[in-house]
């Protein structure tokens, strides 16, 4: 008995125990659950009670059966979204639905957006200040809500059913330790996080663009999915495409062509779903507000749409976004064998041609092979240096290894070499085992001389800039390791697509003339596009040091000579003349160390000029103007000017691209265009991106350029505008004077 009584005891304390614990384990209250056709309702408390003066978040719960979907906000092409219309007591206020992230759900060519399996929509209530402030009971209040929504699978069913709920009203808080039931904060956690700082902004013409600053959102490691809150925006079944422009991200989709009123305000949700290596599911939401864009976005579009005679493409995926640029690389790489910087190279290169139409065609394929293996893989160096200093925080761009005299210096000796040896003065080979004519001539009996004239070719090429080149090269930048070298490699690829095709197509092959005497005349007089690149070349190094430094390295060139001269008796003289050989040993090392020395102090005569020139601003910068109406470029007075209403046509150039002084000879130094610039009373900037300026490759970034030239068009209260890499005077005019 005693035994029995204490089990009782026990048993009547341990069920006291835990109905003293039963709401805290609940913690929260649901409606009575209404069943309908495929579908279960309730509204769902997060508390058991509401306090006064206070808000409580509520919860509308459906349940469809498997395979059933009801819709989000945004349903889509077709469906309706679920709608919950509040019968509250007075001064009590409910929030709009809040709404977890979607699904895409196609279904026989509609696009619309949804929710499979259970789902909670969520409603923020706001309780009035109670006067009872004394008042310790509670006051019993009932919420109603008439819930309406359609659910589909193979058909459409839609329903409809009145909730309610009844809950205490606290005019303090109960003092217990009740807690969220866990669950409801699970479903909570579906929600995407709402934005109020983004500064982001769209804009609708055929596309909707919109821009986003990456600092205002999570990381974007993984592709993220876009929904937009109000239907009848975009063309649901392509959907929006996201890429990175610079500190923006972009996202672009097709207008719905019946789109009739366009929002002012337009919501936005991003969500990265759960990946494969274990990252968590996220998702915000934001608002954007239609106005102008960045500038770097404008920019972007503007030269993404080229190819579409100024109509920006649909950029369906970020597939697609590789895919042009691609195209462009492509495009400006076979473009590049036109420019004049690669016109001496070019040359040889066309005469080894001619030289290998007796080969097999296995011989000449080889050469072609070799020659494209040195062409991309100098690209794919240059680009490879490029993102290290980048991402050592250095501010460079193609051709950024012409803003040093050193490696000016080093291609003036290059080219000078190769124009003696085609002048016949030297015949490079035996004494530096072949090295020599593998960069200066094409050899007959090996590959390496192809290969290191697309060294060549590449390397004299980087100061131009081809149409089609910053938009890819700007756009690689901005992508992946990966994606930036593929870039480069296509472009590579570009440049030597030409040769291939001659070296594999026998029929283009057995176009080029036979060879003959007339090639040592025509190989003799490529020289002299050599020693004008030569003087070119000079004049870009006394443009980046000063006459003492010009001199020195003309002294330089003379040792130099000096070598060649005593190399080539050196390999006249006879073996047994030890002592002669012995003595022009001597002599040939000193001459070549004498103008590797002279080169090296005369690159470090612009030691102190460049660097002094580098930490000011680009306005304070020694520039000789000829005009006065150009100005050197300073984002300051630039700012100033917009600000006023006043247009603005900016140019940024250097002396060692060829391009940017073409343009400048037949377009923006003409009569015409300078009368047209005082006519229409627009203002010209010019930078000078000779030496490096972090000013200048700050204005570069803007738009998404990491090379010159740029040319930028600031009409009257209008996003700038950037005109094409190869200029003439009517291509201005028709720029500042549209008609």
């Amino acid at each position: 008995m005693y035994i029995f009584q204490r089990g009782l005891i026990l048993g009547l304390l341990s069920a006291v125990f835990i109905l003293a614990f039963v709401p805290a384990s609940q913690a929260w209250i649901e409606s009575e659950s209404i069943k309908q056709p495929h579908v279960r309702v309730s509204l769902v408390s997060e508390r058991p009670y509401l306090v006064a003066g206070q808000s409580a978040r509520l919860a509308l719960k459906l349940i469809p059966d498997d395979g059933w979907h009801t819709y989000w906000k945004n349903p889509g092409d077709t469906g309706i979204a679920s709608q919950l219309n509040w019968q509250l007591p007075a001064d009590f206020r409910a929030g709009d639905l809040e709404w977890p992230v979607p699904e895409r759900i196609d279904y026989q060519g509609a696009t619309n957006f949804g929710y499979h399996g259970e789902t909670w929509l969520f409603s923020q209530l706001a309780i009035p200040p109670s006067s009872k402030n004394n008042d310790s009971s509670p006051t019993e209040i009932t919420l109603k809500a008439q819930v309406q929504w359609l659910l589909c699978k193979e058909i459409c069913i839609p329903g409809t059913a009145d909730l309610q709920l009844r809950l205490p009203v606290y005019h303090q808080p109960p003092s217990s330790n009740e807690q969220a039931n866990k669950i409801f904060a699970q479903r909570a956690q579906l929600l995407p996080s709402l934005i109020y700082s983004v500064q982001t902004s769209y804009r609708i013409d055929d596309f909707l663009t919109i821009s986003v600053p990456l600092k205002d959102l999570p990381v974007i490691d993984r592709p993220p999915q876009i929904f937009l809150g109000h239907a009848d925006v975009i063309d649901n079944s392509e959907g929006p495409a996201v890429s990175v422009v610079g500190d923006f991200l972009l996202i672009r989709a097709k207008v719905d062509p019946y789109l009739k009123d366009v929002p002012s305000l337009l919501s936005v949700v991003l969500s990265l779903p759960s990946s494969s290596k274990g990252d968590a599911a996220t998702a915000v939401e934001f608002v954007s507000r239609q106005g102008e864009l960045p500038s770097v976005v404008l920019a972007f579009l503007d030269a993404m749409g080229d190819l579409s005679n100024g109509a920006n493409p649909l950029y369906d995926n970020e597939s697609n976004n590789i895919v042009y640029a691609l195209v462009f690389a492509l495009l400006g790489g076979i473009i590049l064998n036109a420019m004049p910087c690669v016109f001496p190279v070019l040359s040889l290169k066309i005469l080894s041609l001619v030289e290998s139409g007796q080969q097999s065609s296995i011989i000449r394929q080889q050469h072609g092979l070799a020659y494209a293996a040195g062409v991309i893989i100098s690209f794919v160096f240059i680009a490879v240096v490029m993102l290290a200093l980048r991402f050592f925080g250095e501010q460079i761009g193609w051709g950024f290894q012409l803003q040093s005299p050193w490696f000016v210096a080093f291609l003036v000796y290059l080219l000078f070499v190769l124009g003696l040896s085609l002048s016949g003065f030297i015949e490079l080979g035996s004494s530096l085992q072949n090295f020599g004519s593998s960069i200066a001539e094409e050899n007959k009996q090996s590959w390496r001389g192809s290969f290191f004239t697309g060294v060549l070719a590449t390397v004299v090429a980087t100061p131009c800039t081809a149409p089609f080149m910053g938009s890819a090269m700007g756009f690689a930048l901005s992508q992946s390791t990966l994606v930036a070298l593929l870039v480069f490699a296509v472009m590579g690829f570009g440049l030597a697509l030409p040769f291939l095709l001659i070296a594999f197509i026998p029929r283009l092959a057995s176009v080029l003339p036979q060879p003959g005497q007339w090639m040592v005349t025509f190989k003799e007089f490529l020289a002299f596009p050599i020693y004008l690149t030569v003087v070119w070349l000079l004049w870009v190094f006394s443009r980046q040091t000063n006459v003492d430094a010009v001199a020195l390295l003309l002294v330089g060139l003379i040792m130099l000579t000096v070598t060649l001269w005593l190399l080539r008796h050196r390999q006249r003289s006879s073996a047994r003349e030890t002592s002669r050989r012995f003595i022009h040993g001597l002599l040939l090392l000193s001459s070549m160390g004498l103008a590797i020395g002279v080169a090296i102090v005369a690159a470090g005569l612009d030691i102190t000029n460049a660097y002094e020139e580098e930490g000011k601003p680009a306005s304070d910068q020694q520039q000789s103007i000829d005009d006065s109406m150009e100005e050197v470029y300073n984002a300051q007075q630039l700012a100033t000017a917009l600000a006023n209403g006043e247009a603005v046509f900016v140019n940024m150039t250097a002396d060692w691209c060829i391009t940017c002084k073409l343009n400048e000879r037949i377009a923006l130094s003409t009569d015409t265009v300078k009368k047209l610039f005082m006519t229409e009373s627009v203002r010209y900037m010019k930078g000078d991106w000779t030496n490096s300026d972090a000013a200048i490759t700050a204005y570069l970034a803007e738009f998404n350029r990491n090379g010159v030239p740029l040319y930028v068009y600031y009409a009257p209260d209008t996003p700038p505008v950037v005109l094409p890499q190869i200029l003439t005077a009517g291509i201005i005019r028709n720029y500042i004077m549209p008609e």
